[in-house]
């Protein structure tokens, strides 16, 4: 995976799946590809959430703007409009907004959740061990809640 070529044999199979797609290059592409396998895309969403958490709670919004911006801007998408102000919902329905994201259909949704999950892996990237990381966290989530 990433830099380093290995995978985490701890990880479920759908763990698997993620830190491959994230390893490869074009991350985001690559987790869209998984949108056939159920528990992939369940897990892919918690690992949304959890990256999200880690990485806006308690900051300013115009910190998550600034990210919609700069995130669009390297994949040299429109950083204004339609796709900014889906991309900051669904970021912020997860960290206590949820009425943002309501008129976002689920295939759009996904999209989004696959370029901000995929971003994780922009050069220079999160470390392999902190995606890994991410990962067994978004896994006893799933764990955790499906009971």
């Amino acid at each position: 995976m990433g830099q380093t070529g290995t995978l985490d044999k701890s990880a479920t199979a759908a763990g698997r799946l993620l830190l491959e797609a994230l390893g490869g290059k074009s991350p985001a592409r690559s987790l869209s590809r998984l949108s056939d396998s159920p528990r992939a895309v369940r897990l892919l969403r918690e690992l949304f959430t959890v990256a999200v958490r880690r990485g806006f709670v308690g900051r300013d919004p115009r910190d998550i703007t600034a990210y919609v911006r700069d995130l669009l801007d390297y994949q040299e998408l429109p950083v204004g409009g339609e796709l900014a102000r889906d991309t900051e919902a669904v970021i912020r329905s997860v960290l206590g907004e949820p009425e943002l994201a309501y008129g976002i259909p689920d295939p759009r949704r996904f999209e989004l959740i696959c370029c901000v999950v995929g971003d994780l892996a922009r050069p220079p990237g999160v470390p392999e061990a902190e995606l890994v990381a991410l990962v067994h966290q978004a896994e006893w989530r799933l764990t955790r809640f499906a009971r």
